[in-house]
Formats: C-alpha cells, structure tokens, sequence
C-alpha cells in the first residue's frame, strides 16, 4: 500500500513550491490545471520530453497513468497537483443533467482515484495537493474543508477521511513581517480555528514545518523503515 498524503491549504501557501526538493528522477507530477510550477528552474527539471510532467483532466485517465507509474521501478514520488479539479470538470461536463445521481458519482470517482493511489507499490509516496475552503459557524470561521462542487457533496463525501495523512499549509509571519510557508502536522487550534492536520503518532514532533516534501518523505521513510 502506498503513502497518501493530502497537502491542504488556501491557495499562495506554498503547497507545489513544497515539490522543489523532491528528486525529479524519482518524480511524476500530474497537472490537471495545466500551471506553471512555481519554483526556480520547474521548467528543465520537469516537462514532457523527461515523462515526469503530465496533464490529465479525466478521472480515468488519471487512474490509467497512476497504474502505469506503478509499474516503474524509479517512480518512487507522485504529485496530484490541484487533483480536485477533475472532480470540477467532470460536474461542468454533466451541467445539463438533472438529479442528485451525479453527485455521488463524481464522489465515487474521486474516491476511485484515491483507492488507485492506496494499491500502489508501498515505496510509493503520492501527494494529491488540494484547496481549502473556511468552514463557518455564525459566519465565523471555524476551521477549513477541501473545496469540493458544495454542499450537495460534502454531505456525502469528506476526502480527508478516507487518507492517513493530511498536512495542512500555512504562512506564518514573525514580529518584522517576515513570511515563513510551512505545513502544519497535528490537529491544533489557531486562535479559535481548528487546523485538520493528522498524521501518524510521533512521526513529527513539530506541529509546524518546513514546506519540504523531501523532508517529508525522509520522515515517512524513517517512520515506517
């Protein structure tokens, strides 16, 4: 069984930036957006010519790649950068249907993606980097959920529920204004926001960190030997 783990965060916090120090020979990113990686030198260490760079916008398209890189041996990292949108364009494909039926199925496949993932190889690492959106009470912000299509899935399907680990991005600033982008670990209470991190007991001491998934993955090899 492979490693998932859910990068959540409010968009500019960091979350593809964390790919950086991950090596692009062991690494597959799958973009369904088609953006630009947001770090220094993106373009020469992953692009189509080197087949770790890939756009995908269907759910069986992604499920299709994510069988084929289980069956090379180098691949040891995969990225889902802003994997929930396959869910999104599926709904605008279907606009025009009628029925709540679609709901659940555009759950279903997500959750087949994520299934995919867990019956990969076990030295594999596979980080699906998602939005969050406030959760609310009172129109106060209580703490954060994944940004599905609404309500009308979100109570039938929490994405976070179904994955061992959820690191959770964050900026912190320092008393001069200085910005430090990192993950936080744990479950914690920012002010009175509830933070939905979780990861396994005592792999991380810290409930904030570093925004490095090689430091992660080093973690996550020391952890499980």
């Amino acid at each position: 069984m492979a490693n998932v783990v859910m990068l959540l965060g409010k968009t500019g916090t960091g979350k593809t930036t964390s790919i950086r120090t991950l090596n692009p020979e062991e690494t597959i990113i799958i973009n369904v957006l088609g953006k630009k990686l947001p770090f220094k030198g993106s373009n020469s260490l992953y692009n189509a010519e080197k087949k770790n760079l890939f756009r995908i916008e269907d759910y069986q398209q992604m499920i299709n790649l994510l069988q084929a890189c289980d069956k090379q041996p180098h691949v040891k990292n995969i990225i889902l950068d802003d994997c929930i949108y396959i869910m999104r364009k599926e709904y605008f494909k279907r606009a025009k249907e009628s029925g709540y039926g679609k709901y659940t199925e555009l759950a279903q496949h997500f959750q087949q993606i994520i299934s995919t993932c867990e019956q990969m190889r076990e030295d594999i690492n596979v980080f699906m980097i998602l939005h969050s959106e406030d959760v609310q009470s009172d129109k106060v912000i209580v703490g954060y959920k994944v940004s599905t299509i609404g309500q009308l899935i979100d109570n039938q399907y929490n994405p976070m529920e179904v994955v061992p680990m959820v690191l959770y991005s964050a900026i912190k600033f320092d008393e001069k204004g200085k910005p430090t982008y990192g993950f936080y670990t744990h479950a914690t209470m920012e002010g009175m926001i509830q933070i939905p991190a979780k990861t396994p007991n005592e792999m991380f001491d810290e409930d904030f960190i570093p925004n490095d998934l090689g430091a992660v993955v080093k973690a996550m090899n020391e952890y499980y030997g």
